[in-house]
């Protein structure tokens, strides 16, 4: 993990309120085994929330595994080596508190929010999950099950279709091809074998994150934290290194023919990480061309509003750059009349910015609008406990809420222009077009 502190010692930060940026309180220590926890204090509601992440997703899915990580995010609430899921269920409702896990591209997560007297039985409970799942063979049927009729479910979801292709393109052969939930060839084959198999090999203290927000002491978490996880270890644990292939430098058209009202075009080519230096200025440029709300951004704007082309239509780089590149990925819904038409103006949008057609009020209008709405970033515990994980794994700083403001607002026109030429690439792109055959309802 990026910047490891000194595991004898601790780091507390109080983050001084500003203009924009918001007062918090964070504070990081590592136990010997080389779990991180980070700790924001809050007092001012007598809530807390404790989530355990484990950098183990569907990265870490071995050749043919799709969806073995989700599987086994599903069954880690099943029963551990001290309670049965029944007892795990009742301790939860007992103590009023929600538990949500899931399990995404590069992480598996485990959230616990309850009333800030449970902190201990949230650490207890993610202990359980995390560090002694036992997957008993019959929950392992039922979700296995649950997991084959979500797949059945997206199958003829055209959006859903959509995403599926363009990704298998973007990231060609490697794990981050396939859907998070696996595929219809490779969920049938897996094994609760499989699944013991995944967890001893990827959950290990030295791949998980603990982050602990709400009304807490933070001396007493690191306490409470220590008589739990300090004897964890896991001599078995592997991270399977994974490859990214460069962006394409060519263009591919993939059409698919289904029997739907609209037609989904997806167009777009691998993005960036998290750690990108441009990171602050793409998200200007994002916002300038697609992800703001309303009248904010050019392709909403153009496309749906002015010309009636599209039912949804959007476009971004950032949100989905983590520790492995995302995608830049433009996004159109419409009718198959207008496919040709809607597919021209998506590219037209695209080099209008990049050519810097674009005002001086476009772009004063996106970094009013990223500031404005940073501060609710952090209007929950769960989100506070999410930007500590995100400060950890991309070496952001614990006074990244107080520099944001200034970070995007010294974004200037030029940068936008210089990032949007060298990051988007109209003319080498992955478009996946799925929908009705042309000839059939218009062009």
């Amino acid at each position: 993990m990026p910047n490891p502190a000194d595991p004898a010692k601790s780091t507390m930060c109080e983050l001084i309120e500003g203009l924009d940026g918001p007062k918090l309180n964070f504070s990081r220590i590592q136990l010997e085994n080389g779990l991180v926890v980070l700790v924001s204090e809050n007092p001012h509601l007598p809530v807390v929330t404790v989530n355990g992440y484990i950098l183990a997703g569907a990265d870490q899915n071995p050749p043919g595994k799709a969806g073995l990580a989700e599987l086994t995010s599903r069954l880690l609430d099943e029963g551990s080596q001290s309670r049965s899921a029944r007892q795990i269920s009742e301790l939860i409702e007992a103590q009023g508190a929600q538990v949500s896990i899931f399990s995404h591209r590069e992480l598996t997560g485990i959230s616990y929010q309850s009333g800030s007297d449970s902190l201990k039985t949230g650490l207890e409970i993610l202990h359980e999950l995390m560090t002694a799942p036992i997957f008993p063979q019959s929950s392992f049927d039922q979700e296995k099950d649950r997991l084959i009729s979500d797949l059945e479910a997206l199958e003829d979801e055209p959006s859903s279709l959509a995403a599926k292709i363009f990704n298998r393109h973007i990231y060609r052969g490697g794990p981050l091809q396939d859907p998070f939930l696996g595929t219809r060839r490779s969920v049938p084959s897996l094994t609760r074998q499989d699944v013991v198999r995944f967890q001893r090999r990827c959950y290990s203290p030295c791949s998980a994150v603990l982050c602990v927000a709400g009304d807490v002491n933070a001396g007493k978490v690191e306490e409470a934290v220590s008589q739990r996880f300090a004897r964890w270890c896991n001599p078995d644990f592997e991270r399977r290194p994974v490859e990214v292939p460069q962006r394409q430098s060519r263009p591919l058209l993939d059409e698919r023919t289904i029997d739907s009202e609209q037609v989904q075009i997806v167009l777009g080519h691998l993005g960036i990480t998290r750690c990108n230096a441009d990171f602050h200025a793409l998200q200007v440029l994002d916002i300038i061309l697609g992800s703001g709300p309303g009248f904010t951004s050019r392709i909403p704007r153009v496309l749906r509003d002015e010309l009636g082309l599209a039912y949804l239509t959007y476009s971004n780089i950032t949100t989905s750059a983590g520790l492995y590149p995302g995608r830049f990925v433009s996004f159109i819904s419409t009718s198959p009349a207008n496919r040709t038409r809607a597919l021209s103006c998506l590219r037209t949008e695209i080099r209008h910015v990049i050519d810097g057609c674009f005002s001086d009020e476009e772009l004063q209008t996106a970094q009013d609008f990223l500031t404005g709405n940073f501060v609710f970033d952090f209007e929950s515990n769960y989100n506070v406990a999410r930007f500590l994980l995100s400060a950890e794994l991309f070496g952001l700083g614990f006074d990244y809420p107080r520099r944001f403001p200034e970070l995007i607002r010294s974004v200037t026109r030029d940068e936008v222009v210089r990032v949007a030429s060298e990051y988007i690439d109209p003319d080498n792109c992955t478009t996946v077009v799925v929908g009705p055959k042309a000839n059939e309802r218009g062009r």
